[in-house]
């Protein structure tokens, strides 16, 4: 399989003070659902109108399909951009607005024909042809934003932020729908979030950014469950992250010392930590368990203080000692027999922590000020 898009030390600034982003390096490869996720101001949407040809950037190169993308015009680029706010002509028919990147193209009439109506068959809306814009629902829109990104056949499709402003059972529609229509078109989808359902959801691989650096890359199993840094382990998913200090090691599991106890962690197997290492103890809320009699895991006291009801499950949160407070994923049905201000035994298995070295990519930050925000 090879690689449709290789950035490499990639650079742009805005005006003297700004920079958006600071050498970014990656490749995607060709027929991959890439997302990028990372919060407001990372520079992801700066990356994504570069890939487009409709911002320049300053130092580094950008290949597509193996050609540099240098002084390339944006039509010429072989792929498509679909706007977060749609961006179709309110004084054009549905159709038309499908049939416009074809007409540019100098396709003939039976050939656009053919190819609208097929657009509209895989984003489901056959029928809608005759349409104004003016008369779609949000949602409709969206898919003929997507029908006239497609029809062109691009080699990339961009797709920049496109659910995160409907509501949330559209927003999940929507998703499935993309799954399906990347299965079916064999296209290579590059999508930005900020949102780490949609990330987790739709990626094959994903990247976190973090203003305007690459924070980490992988599956999004990887970056889940074996996350890099701090920022990254924080935004694809909820955490409890605890500062510490590692105070042994012992075969494949290591002991790290915080203000709320002692904690056993297995090793990830990627570099030996030292003893004396200061780092962040993480845990996944869904992994901590209330009063369960399980061995070799660690264990806490926690007063239950508050609670989250979320259908699915229900955020418990145990205050420890006065010093810290964590998070628990909780089934709806244990949460209704647990009682406010009640000490409880929380435990986890050593196999679902991380250990956490690193603050973020980006030197001079340390763990509690990350964690903490001091």
């Amino acid at each position: 399989m090879g690689k449709v898009i290789q950035v490499r030390d990639l650079v742009k600034w805005y005006g003297k003070q700004v920079l958006a982003l600071n050498k970014v390096s990656f490749e995607v490869d060709e027929g991959d659902f890439f997302v990028i996720i990372g919060p407001s101001g990372c520079g992801k949407s700066t990356l994504m109108k570069i890939l487009a040809g409709v911002l320049e950037y300053d130092a580094g190169e950008v290949y597509i399909a193996g050609k540099n993308m240098k002084g390339v015009p944006p039509h010429k680029r072989d792929l498509s951009l679909m706007f977060e706010s749609y961006a179709l002509f309110p004084h054009m028919s549905v159709f038309d607005n499908i049939a416009f990147g074809l007409r540019m193209m100098g396709k003939d009439k039976e050939y656009i024909k053919r190819k609208v109506s097929e657009a509209l068959a895989l984003v489901g809306m056959s029928g809608f042809e005759n349409r104004s814009p003016l008369e779609l629902s949000g949602g409709q829109k969206q898919r003929v934003a997507l029908a006239r990104a497609l029809v062109v056949e691009p080699k990339v499709l961009l797709l920049d932020e496109p659910i995160s402003h409907v509501d949330y059972q559209l927003q999940r529609k929507l998703m499935e729908d993309f799954k399906v229509i990347h299965k079916k078109t064999g296209n290579t989808f590059v999508l930005t979030t900020h949102v780490q359902d949609h990330a987790l959801t739709l990626a094959d691989h994903m990247m976190v950014m973090n203003t305007g650096v690459i924070e980490q890359f992988g599956t999004p199993e990887e970056v889940y469950c074996r996350p890099k840094t701090v920022f990254a382990a924080r935004f694809v998913g909820d955490i409890n992250l605890i500062p510490g200090e590692v105070a042994s090691k012992d075969g494949d599991m290591y002991v790290v010392k915080t203000e709320i106890g002692e904690f056993k962690a297995a090793s990830s197997g990627e570099g030996h930590i030292k003893p004396g290492t200061k780092l962040a103890y993480g845990i996944r809320p869904q992994y901590i368990m209330v009063n369960k009699s399980v061995k070799n895991v660690n264990y806490v006291k926690g007063k239950f203080v508050r609670n989250y009801y979320f259908g699915k499950y229900v955020e418990c949160i145990f205050n420890v000692d006065g010093k810290a407070e964590l998070k628990v994923s909780v089934p709806p049905e244990e949460a209704v027999n647990l009682k406010l201000e009640k000490e409880y035994t929380l435990c986890w298995n050593l196999e679902n922590s991380v250990l956490l070295e690193k603050p973020s990519v980006i030197e001079g930050l340390n763990i509690e000020e990350v964690i903490y925000g001091k």
